[in-house]
């Protein structure tokens, strides 16, 4: 996964959708932030498997697509 977006755009999302995160987790994969690259919009994803919160945005430029687990 390869792409160019602005970072202030990002900070923004993984502040906005990390209010989900617990600090008390009971599964480690749930401290983490899922970020999928697909069709040019990438979705970040965090969940506490009660509330899940998806915010997509839109990159300058992608240069290839994937998903990645990121804390």
């Amino acid at each position: 996964m390869k792409f160019v977006i602005s970072s202030s755009s990002l900070l923004s999302l993984l502040s906005t959708t990390g209010k989900v995160i617990s600090s008390k987790n009971t599964l480690p994969i749930l401290d983490y932030f899922l970020l999928e690259l697909t069709e040019g919009v990438l979705k970040v994803t965090a969940s506490d498997l009660e509330t899940t919160l998806v915010g997509p945005l839109t990159p300058d430029s992608v240069e290839s697509e994937g998903v990645i687990a990121a804390t």
